[in-house]
């Protein structure tokens, strides 16, 4: 045996070590730029308001939670939910990430504020929207990051 071996296997084992965390932190990257991803088809979809686009940011057995609402469960409820919103209100807003935490290999969360107009159908009216969101994310087996809830509440005080 070699007087060198050990020294070899010492130095394979640090360099494996070194490659898992660089390895690790461009996974970590690469789940955040997915998220931020989804974060942002998710304003897109609300601005649009589109709920055929927002209904494949969210898991299957996602959940809508928001204020003053019951908690829409599942696709066919958020579908319905989306629809009643998308009828009386159209957005103009944007979402600004406050803090993104990658909590486990499959699970984040992101908690939002957003701020712009909503124009109300049944009023003619558009008003200043302020909102704080925490959104809960779920990475899906095809590797995309998809919303499991989603909770808001108005920063702006009632009229």
């Amino acid at each position: 045996m070699s007087a060198h071996r050990p020294i070899r296997s010492a130095l394979a084992a640090v360099a494996l070590v070194a490659m898992t965390g660089v390895l690790g932190a461009a996974s970590a990257d690469s789940d955040e730029a997915a998220i931020r991803a989804t974060m942002s088809s998710y304003n897109d979809a609300l601005n649009a308001g589109k709920t055929a686009a927002v209904l494949p940011l969210y898991t299957d057995d996602g959940i809508f939670m928001p204020p003053f609402s019951q908690s829409a469960i599942g696709q066919n409820a958020i579908r319905q939910s989306y629809d009643n919103v998308f009828k009386e209100l159209k957005f103009n807003v944007k979402f600004n990430i406050a803090e993104l935490v990658h909590m486990a290999p499959t699970w984040a969360y992101v908690r939002t504020n957003s701020a712009g107009t909503t124009a109300h159908a049944s009023t003619g009216k558009t008003t200043s929207e302020a909102n704080q969101e925490l959104f809960i994310f779920k990475k899906a087996s095809d590797g995309r990051w998809k919303i499991a809830r989603y909770s808001f509440s108005p920063t702006n005080p009632p009229n």
